[in-house]
């Protein structure tokens, strides 16, 4: 497992003390960006607090968090006695880096995204949880190794992919990487997988092959999400609420995630 820098820091300290409050860490990963990772982390962490479950949504995509835009929240925070307190949707505790930078680019890199990360973990207050929902960035670097590292006790990983050949390679290498580093894979969703058309269902980005991408990760495929152009058009949370085939696949993939 790969080092997070200085393991005696107050920060890395503090978060082991909030991850004994969490029953389940469910990092929610890619490889690759454009694939809808962070829609699927957002509708799993809405969804499991709708049914009851204390749960958070932590989002440490340093370059490019979107949690917060589909969940509506913004800046400013609030800081207590406990500190930084989360985001409130219903349930639904989220803290985004999104909160700070706002629009704003944040250039930082190696050591400072570690330090990052972890300060936002170990800051917010998060008290007792079921479940914690982690969106990682695209790619494989800083941000995802630290997340591994620092969640490495209690954690699974959710991988998310498209019908695309391509993406199927970029995923099986963050398979590989997480079985490097010790986690478990909980399965994988394929994201935009097809619309809906007078009843009947299209492929607008081809039929998946599922062999190859078992193969390709050796995992099997726990839910087909489909693409709903009401995304982009409508604010996520009424999406989510209506009787639909986003929302019937969403509560599939959730019921999957807690019965692994």
């Amino acid at each position: 497992m790969i080092a997070v820098k200085d393991k005696t820091s107050y920060a890395l300290e503090a978060v082991r003390k909030k991850l004994n409050q969490i029953g389940d860490v469910i990092l929610v990963g890619s490889g690759k960006g454009g694939v809808g990772k962070s829609m699927i982390a957002s509708a799993i962490a809405m969804t499991l607090s709708k049914q009851g479950h204390r749960t958070g949504l932590l989002d440490i995509d340093v370059h490019g968090a979107s949690v917060a835009n589909y969940l509506g929240l913004a800046p400013p925070l609030r800081s207590g006695e406990k500190g930084l307190e989360p985001k409130k949707l219903g349930r639904l505790k989220t803290m985004s880096i999104a909160f700070f930078a706002g629009d704003n680019p944040v250039p930082i890199r190696g050591a400072e995204k570690e330090d990052l990360i972890a300060n936002l973990m170990a800051l917010t207050n998060w008290g007792e949880l079921d479940y914690l929902v982690v969106d990682l960035p695209p790619g494989m670097g800083d941000e995802v190794l630290s997340a591994f590292s620092l969640f490495s006790d209690r954690c699974r990983l959710l991988l998310v992919t498209t019908p695309s050949k391509y993406a199927f390679r970029v995923v099986s290498l963050m398979c590989k990487l997480a079985e490097r580093e010790k986690v478990p894979l909980a399965g994988v969703v394929l994201n935009m997988s097809y619309m809906l058309s007078g009843g009947r269902r299209i492929y607008p980005l081809g039929r998946a092959d599922a062999r190859r991408l078992k193969n390709a990760i050796g995992s099997r495929i726990i839910t087909e999400i489909p693409l709903d152009p009401r995304i982009n058009e409508e604010p996520f949370q009424v999406v989510l609420k209506k009787n639909n085939e986003l929302t019937e696949a969403i509560h599939n993939l959730t019921r999957k995630l807690l019965e692994a």
